[in-house]
């Protein structure tokens, strides 16, 4: 639905822009017409018709906008109200106070009637150009005074000197008995400048964009408090940029916590000890494909990390060849900030020939998983990640009487395009898995690829025992459902193997995309595609959550999701892909105190969905479009948010430090979809850019 809303809303202002452009045109001829013996009607008729046009695209504009409010709420048309509907209404009103009247009829029109036709409908294109600015190029998502005035003080001033020119005009062409040609000329000269200035309006704005060689992931201009009290010391948001890092230090004084003193223990003996060595490897994937790969240990996905609830973890990451550097990011794990491997923010990236040793106690379970975040976008997707699975305190050795399968679908970039592979761990041939009948089965299914991807298993009832790590309150057995899984999100099937095959196939059914398992590694399953896709909210049993919706929050928080269709970005231009109207570093911060308990709410308005990762904390999931949840309670670390979706979360602060909050499509939090949550007075000594050579994503 949301989808259609926003089409039809880019129909509509292309449509009015066209009308806008025409129209102007012909009231411009106007100007000319009414001097001429016999000034030929074509001018008036298409004034006429094109002035009616754009009125009747604005209304319907507005009922399109009137449709999205009651169909999703405020959130999705705040922006559209505030800002962008004045700008249109308010030229429309024009056109027919003093446009229409003047256009109605044969009689003949004064050359002040024609520079007041003009001025009207030139107007009406003004407000049009300005909104199709800020839908393309600077969405306002969430509209404040400054947003709500300045634009519409902008096309009052451009209204006031439309009217002054064409008086003027008017009066210059009587006085010098001006024809069409000159207004050809004109109209020649004016347009070439128009495309002057916004070249080198493009240029000037790449150059802008471009980042600082230097710069701290904290502005303190972007602090955001939810609505709660201001903790003490806390930094104004009058600083600027510049001034951060030394705003931060400074404000806090002698009660500043650096991230780097937010640590794991740094002495005992550890209960589990690994080492992963960051390299270059040219491997074989299942679609017959060889590239080039950068991994942990020479495999991808890299070593699979077991460990157990209570654990203190010790991993030596070595970097032995990956150029640009790399980190260990522990996802959906709660790890002390100082742990958590983002460059720039936790830690350095670890270059060529250096070393890092991460030390942590694991006090949850279920599975997860790690990967780079050094230029996480590019090294992701080459191949630096691997599982990481926590087995409950006192249960069963993982595989003891049950077979235990972690599976990562991957896409990988290939001569012949993107290719998307189903990994298995250990050996495996063509595809196939040999397991007895009667086994209890847990298939631990992780999405290391960037994009949401639809998992079906065939030939056998099922149950998704857990998301995220977290188990499902009493999950029931399903058939034919589809699981669709986001961007670093992790869904556990189990099952009892049959006597027949079963297949866990992706949308698509390639051979690379489909895993046979069987008793005897020979026979085909029975793949039926289709089915409908489980909803997480809606399955297993109820529970009371663990955090109720209705408490007493300390904070509260909004998040909107937006994309500006083209935009400058650190000297580059693409799509970009915004929060509350801003690209990173000028996103939201949102600033916590340990202790309190947080609601966020979050706002998707655009055509993709957005799997939203929150560093060091788990969010309780309380409602999605304003229902609550009906089944399990859904404690995530990764929300999947589709378009034209409200989701509201919550969480306790109880991890402090500096913490990412980012879309896990990597490319869009490349292209600007990331933020911050921190504490008060957490302060990071590391900083991005060229000079440090930290790129987190």
């Amino acid at each position: 639905m949301f989808e259609t809303f926003s089409a039809l809303e880019v129909l509509l202002l292309m449509g009015l822009s066209i009308v806008g452009v025409m129209a102007g045109i012909a009231a411009n001829g106007l100007k000319y017409a009414v001097f001429r013996p016999s000034p030929h009607p074509l001018w008036r008729r298409a004034a006429h018709i094109g002035s009616w046009a754009g009125i009747l695209l604005v209304i319907l504009w507005g009922a399109v906008t009137a449709a999205v409010y009651f169909a999703l709420g405020w959130a999705f048309v705040m922006d559209r109200v505030v800002v962008m509907l004045p700008l249109l209404a308010l030229p429309a009103l024009l056109v027919a106070a003093r446009a229409l009247p003047a256009l109605r009829g044969d009689k003949a029109m004064t050359p002040e009637a024609a520079a007041n036709v003009a001025a009207a409908v030139h107007t009406m294109a003004a407000g049009t150009l300005l909104v199709l600015y800020l839908v393309w190029f600077d969405i306002p998502s969430v509209p404040d005074l400054r947003e709500s005035t300045m634009y519409l003080a902008m096309l009052a001033g451009t209204a006031a000197l439309l009217q002054l020119y064409h008086r003027r005009r008017v009066r210059t062409i009587e006085a010098r008995g001006r024809g069409y040609l000159a207004m050809a000329i004109r109209s020649a000269a004016f347009t070439l400048s128009a495309v002057v200035l916004l070249m080198a309006w493009f240029l000037w704005s790449m150059e802008r964009s471009k980042f600082p060689a230097s710069m701290s992931m904290l502005h303190p201009e972007t602090f955001e408090y939810g609505g709660g009290a201001v903790p003490a010391g806390a930094v104004s948001s009058a600083h600027h940029d510049h001034h951060a890092r030394h705003a931060v230090a400074s404000a806090a004084g002698s009660a500043a916590i650096s991230v780097t003193d937010l640590t794991g223990p740094r002495t005992g003996e550890p209960d589990a000890r690994f080492t992963l060595v960051a390299q270059k490897q040219m491997i074989e994937l299942a679609s017959g494909h060889t590239v080039e790969a950068w991994t942990f240990n020479g495999q991808v996905p890299g070593p699979q990390l077991v460990v157990r609830e209570g654990d203190l973890v010790e991993v030596e990451l070595i970097n032995k060849d990956i150029e640009l550097g790399v980190t260990v990011h522990w996802h959906g794990v709660d790890v002390p900030n100082a742990e958590d491997g983002v460059a720039g923010l936790t830690q350095n990236a670890v270059m060529p020939g250096e070393s890092h040793t991460y030390r942590f106690v694991v006090n949850e379970t279920g599975t997860h998983w790690y990967h780079s975040h050094q230029a996480s976008s590019v090294q992701v997707a080459k191949g630096l990640f691997g599982a990481f699975i926590i087995l409950p305190k006192d249960g069963a050795e993982a595989g003891g009487g049950t077979a235990d399968v972690t599976i990562f679908s991957h896409d990988w970039e290939t001569p012949d395009g993107t290719r998307t592979v189903l990994h298995l761990p250990g050996p495996a041939s063509g595809g196939q898995r040999i397991i007895p009948p009667g086994t209890e089965v847990r298939l631990r299914l992780v999405n290391s690829a960037s994009y949401t991807k639809l998992f079906s298993l065939h030939g056998t009832p099922f149950r998704v025992s857990a998301i995220d790590g977290w188990d499902i309150h009493e999950p029931e057995a399903v058939t034919g459902m589809r699981l669709k899984i986001g961007g670093g999100g992790r869904y556990d099937v189990t099952f009892t193997m049959p006597d027949h095959p079963v297949a866990l196939t992706l949308d698509g059914r390639e051979p690379e995309t489909t895993i046979i398992f069987s008793k005897d590694g020979q026979e085909a399953a029975d793949i039926r595609t289709g089915g409908p896709i489980l909803d997480p909210l809606a399955y297993g049993s109820y529970a009371p959550a663990p955090i109720d919706g209705n408490a007493a929050f300390d904070r509260e928080f909004l998040t909107v999701l937006d994309q500006i269709y083209l935009g400058h970005y650190n000297g580059n231009s693409n799509t970009l892909w915004a929060i509350n109207g801003e690209v990173f570093p000028r996103t939201p911060t949102f600033v916590v105190e340990e202790g309190d308990l947080v609601k966020t709410r979050i706002v998707n308005r655009t055509f993709s969905d957005h799997p939203m990762h929150l560093h060091g904390h788990h969010m309780v999931v309380l409602s999605r479009n304003g229902t609550p949840y009906k089944g399990s309670p859904l404690v995530l670390d990764t929300l999947l948010v589709d378009p034209g979706e409200t989701y509201e979360v919550a969480f306790r602060a109880d991890n402090p430090g500096i913490w990412m909050d980012h879309c896990h499509i990597l490319d869009h939090a490349a292209w600007g979809m990331s933020m911050h949550l921190t504490y008060a007075n957490v302060t990071t000594p590391y900083t991005v850019g060229e000079a440090s050579g930290n790129h987190p994503e």
